[in-house]
This record gives C-alpha cells, structure tokens and sequence, in this order.
C-alpha cells in the first residue's frame, strides 16, 4: 500500500519519492519507471555522501500537512547529538565530570576500540576526531537531523503558510532545527562574544530541504546565530501551546530554547524574560510545579527478586527503581521539555565520575547523591594470565531516569535563576534557586543555608553549580558551559584549565586554547566541499599510542 511506504526510509529522497508517485499514478509506465528507480537506487547509494556528505534526507512531494507533520515523530530528530553508534560523548571527555582509570586506558582504549575519540578527548590529543571517519554526531546528530526539519519548513511552507496548524508544525520543526545550529555552532566553533563581530567560519548551515542544493561557504559564528534567532523568533509566535509528547516543542519550550540562545549571548534582561514566558506557559499547562518536577524522595529501590550483592556493591544495583508515576523512565517523564535522547550515564566500562564532579554534592542531604550515586564493580580484564581489577568505584545511575540532552523544568528553572541573578536580582534569584532545592534535598528546610547573606557571584556561584549537578553526567551541555564560563575569568564558576589524570599522568589544556574553540571536520567531507579551504588532515590518529 503506498500509504504504509510514503515514509520508509527508501523513499525520502525526492528523486526516488518522485519516481514512486510517479509510479502510482500512472500503471502504464510502470515497467519505464521501475527501470528509472533500479537506476537511481543505485546512484543514491553511491553518490548522496558523496555530494551532501551527511546522507541527506532529500525532498518528498506530499500534498497534505499531516504527511510532513509525520516527519517530526522520526526518531532521526532526536539522536546522535554529539555522541556515538556506542552512545558515548567525547565532547564530555574533554570537560571535567568524569575521569578514566589506568586500566581503562590500557585495556580498553586500544586500536581496535572504536570510539578513540573519547581517549583523545580526554587526553587533549591532536586532532581530537579521526580525519578519516565522518562522525555520527555529524552525519546523524546534526546534518540528517536538520534535514528532516528543513523538509517540514519547506514541504509545509510549499502547501499551507496561513493556518495555525500548519504553522505550528513549521514552527516546531524550526524550534528543532535551532536548537540542533545553535550549540553546534558554539561546540564547533567558537563562544559567541557580545560587541564582536563572532566572524569565525564554523559549519554549513543547510535550511534547504532539497537534496541537491549545494552547501555553500562555511557560515560564521554570527550567521549561525542568527539564523537560530529567527527560527526561535517564529516558534516561539508560532508553536502550538501544548504537545502530547515532549519530543517536540510547544510554545514553553519555545521561549526556553530562545531563553538558552539570549543565555549563550549574553543578554541578561531578554534570558529572564523568555524564562518567565516559558515558566508561565508551563505552569499553566502542567498546573502545578509538582507536575513539573519529581521531588527525589518519592523515589526507592525495590528487590523484585532475591538479591545477594557482591561485597561492597550497593544492594540498590540489583534492585528495581520505584517512583511516584510509571512515566519516569519515559521521554514522557514530567521532567522534560525538550526531550532529545542522551549519552549513556552508567557505563563503568568507560569511565567513572570525576573526583571534581563528585566533590559539589552534599552527600548527606542531596537526594541525587544518596538515590542514584551508587557503588559498583569497576572496569576490570584479563590480559594473558593477569586481571586487572579497579575494584568497586562510584557510578551514577540516575539514568533509572529518563535523561536528556534537551531542555528541563528543573534546568529552566535554574536559567531563571542564574539570569535574575546575572542581573542583580538576588531575591528572585534565590526564590527560584530554593524552589528546585525543595525536590532534591532531605528534610523539611531545603533553602540554601544562608542564602540571603549571600553577594551576587556566591549566589551565581550556587546556582550554576546546582546546574551542574543537574546536567546529565554525560553530555555536550558541561563542557559547553566551561566555554561560556571562559567569559567570566575570575569569578569562582569559571575554569582557566581543565585538567585530567590517568594514574599519575596528568593533561591539562587552557579553556581558552583553539583546542576547545573549533572542532576538525573529516576528509571525507572536506574533499567534496574545496570552496570550504580546508586542507585535509592526513595524519595517523593514533590516541592509545599518545598517552
């Protein structure tokens, strides 16, 4: 039924789609057309990375609204933001959440592992992406991803402008596509830095849903952005008030994203403003905040089976998450704003926590330390005769939940709090501050201790570390916020030097350094784009033997 094919991965490149409705339509050629499509399977398997490099999507020709609206429900749309096939982020490598044993490094991160990127990351090695290999977070996370988006602003665009339902789709494939050029271009290139003029080439920005339209120059940190600032401008008119699912933005999620944008630009008032929309508009579609936010004491681990844990290993590692609802471990979870799907949190085999990291939680009374920071077998082989063992180590395993990279109350709630606060607003600032703090710490008085005392940088300074520990462990946002940070020297948030130690080798490498200010794009795509005037990297990437 041609129905159930309209959206099969086969047929979302325009010329194979046309091919397709062509074929429909007209029995008679079947046999002609059937020749044409054998002929351009062929081409679209040799040539699309060839010519677009990132597998695009290309174009379809439907006539109804509901047929691009489908395209919004791909889970290409929520997957691979900077990291990989094995879902690890070598982005997070490179900030300070989590640290790598000696065994790790030796044993693991070997020539055959495939994900040496994470080794490079951590250890600051040059370049720190195989030239050879297109990464995921590319190809997938970025590229294809806006594809799908740039198909529904421009296959909508192309059949309805003028009513609300048409542009709400476009407006929430817009809020996609901004969100996915707005920290790609931050992560790629460099901090954006008000009263410059942010004219460093950093990526393509492709908008066009049509596969055959050239990628054109590089695009300036500036161009980036402001392309994100007017798709955000029309979502947050234009996205409708509510959605079923938080994999897509509604009008709250909306004014967050643009309140994120004003956050990495810097302008204060026009953060908080957007924040207070958002907060508005959320708390008017959820009611209350405690439909919002998870308080952590609701939560407990249950043994649904006989449990016998292995000496010092947490009996909570073998027993089952229990909460207050059964959608805590969906992309429905109250929690989540803008769902898109994370690293994973919990995996010994590659890393552990930071000793930094762990070093900002009160572990008596912050329930995220006490329910979900958990002890565990560590990363351990047998080479030959030998095992090396690193014993039982801390693991976080706060991903029970659903995590995402996206956006959450939780975290909208502190972009509220830090922009009151950047303004010198410290009792709003605080109010909300305490407000999250009521669901995440024992006892009946949460507030922050003293809080009231407190100057504007402590307070900033509180925060933004209750940020951090808000952040999934594991992810682009940490690292990205150490970018932004940079512009703050001084004050007790930001980092000059990010150091790393595996045994008693110690890596370090200034924030500031070109490392962290632009990322390298691989041959396989600079070959096919010279008008970019990047020279290939020919060099070995060789990180297990660097360290």
């Amino acid at each position: 039924r041609s129905s159930d094919l309209i959206f099969h991965p086969a047929f979302e490149s325009g010329v194979l789609y046309w091919c397709f409705i062509q074929l429909l339509n007209n029995r008679r050629i079947m046999r002609k057309l059937g020749y044409i499509l054998l002929v351009m399977c062929a081409l679209e398997c040799s040539s699309c990375d060839d010519f677009l490099d990132v597998k695009p999507v290309g174009q379809m020709i439907p006539t109804e609204v509901t047929q691009f609206e489908n395209l919004l429900n791909n889970t290409t749309t929520l997957d691979y933001f900077m990291f990989d096939n094995n879902r690890s982020c070598f982005y997070a490598y490179m900030g300070d959440n989590i640290q790598i044993s000696e065994n790790h490094a030796k044993y693991q991160f070997t020539a055959t592992y495939p994900n040496l990127d994470l080794l490079a990351g951590y250890t600051f090695y040059t370049p720190v992406m195989d030239p050879q290999n297109t990464p995921f977070a590319w190809s997938s996370g970025i590229y294809k991803a806006a594809g799908y988006f740039n198909n529904v602003v421009d296959g909508v665009s192309g059949i309805d402008t003028n009513s609300e339902y048409a542009k709400g789709v476009i407006a929430q494939a817009k809020a996609g596509r901004a969100w996915i050029y707005l920290n790609a271009a931050l992560i790629y290139g460099p901090m954006y830095v008000p009263g410059t003029t942010n004219d460093t080439k950093v990526i393509p920005c492709r908008t066009s849903g049509d596969p055959i339209a050239a990628n054109g120059p590089l695009c300036t940190t500036d161009e980036l952005l402001a392309q994100v600032k007017e798709d955000l401008d029309y979502a947050c008119e234009n996205c409708p008030a509510s959605t079923v699912n938080p994999c897509r933005a509604d009008r709250a999620c909306a004014y967050a994203l643009r309140a994120e944008y004003h956050m990495f630009t810097r302008n204060w008032e026009n953060m908080l403003s957007d924040c207070q929309k958002a907060w508005e508009l959320a708390l008017a579609n959820r009611k209350n905040v405690d439909e919002m936010i998870y308080n952590f004491a609701d939560f407990y681990f249950e043994a649904t089976t006989e449990i016998n844990p292995d000496p010092g290993v947490s009996p909570e590692v073998y027993m089952t998450l229990k909460g207050p609802d059964l959608l805590f471990d969906q992309t429905s979870n109250r929690e989540n704003l803008l769902y898109r799907n994370a690293p994973y949190q919990s995996s010994s085999t590659r890393y552990y926590p930071s000793d930094d990291w762990a070093s900002i939680f009160d572990k008596e009374k912050d329930l995220r330390w006490t329910k979900f920071v958990l002890k565990d077998h560590g990363y351990n082989t047998t080479v030959g005769d030998v095992v090396y063992d690193d014993g039982i180590q801390l693991v976080y395993y706060r991903d029970e939940l659903s995590i995402t990279e996206g956006v959450t109350y939780p975290l909208l709630l502190l972009m509220k709090a830090e922009a009151a606060a950047r303004i010198n607003n410290l009792s709003a600032a605080l109010a909300d501050l305490n407000l999250l703090r009521k669901y995440r710490y024992k006892g009946p008085d949460s507030d922050l201790a003293g809080g009231t005392s407190l100057s504007q940088d402590q307070l900033l300074n509180e925060i933004l570390t209750e940020r951090r520990r808000e952040q999934p462990l594991v992810s682009f946002q940490r690292t990205l916020d150490l970018k932004r940070y940079a512009q703050d020297a001084g004050k007790p948030w930001s980092k000059d030097i990010i150091v790393h130690k595996i045994g008693e080798k110690t890596y370090s490498k200034s924030i500031n350094d070109a490392y962290y200010q632009s990322l390298p794009i691989d041959n396989a795509i600079l070959q096919y784009n010279p008008q970019w005037g990047i020279a290939e990297n020919n060099s070995l990437f060789e990180p297990y033997n660097a360290w």
